[in-house]
């Protein structure tokens, strides 16, 4: 999802990186780099919860915990910074991560 809100917000940046040839296309500030840093943070999220539903499907609590602490962190700094952003959904995904991760077998 975050790739999918990426692709439609940053559509210009990111054509004009590819028109660019990719190297050395962003710069350290502005609209790429915004858009470079945005589409990075995808790949991130989704192998973040691909890894979350294995250690969930295998019962691993204490790596329920450290994804649902670094979740929660993440999204409780992100939400104070960024109040209208997704960082919300980040919050309420490291809460449940943690409930999950301190159940009786």
């Amino acid at each position: 999802m975050h790739a999918v809100v990426g692709v439609v917000l940053y559509r210009k940046p990111l054509a004009q990186i590819a028109r660019d040839g990719l190297i050395h296309s962003v710069p350290d500030l502005g609209d790429r780099a915004t858009a470079f840093w945005f589409m990075a943070a995808a790949p991130t999220l989704w192998l973040s919860g691909r890894l979350l539903r294995s250690a969930e499907s295998l019962g691993d609590l204490a790596a329920q915990r450290a994804a649902g602490g670094v979740l929660t962190v993440t999204g409780v700094v992100g939400s104070a910074v960024m109040p209208a952003s997704g960082f919300w959904g980040v919050v309420a995904v490291g809460i449940s991560s943690l409930r999950r991760g301190t159940r009786r077998r």
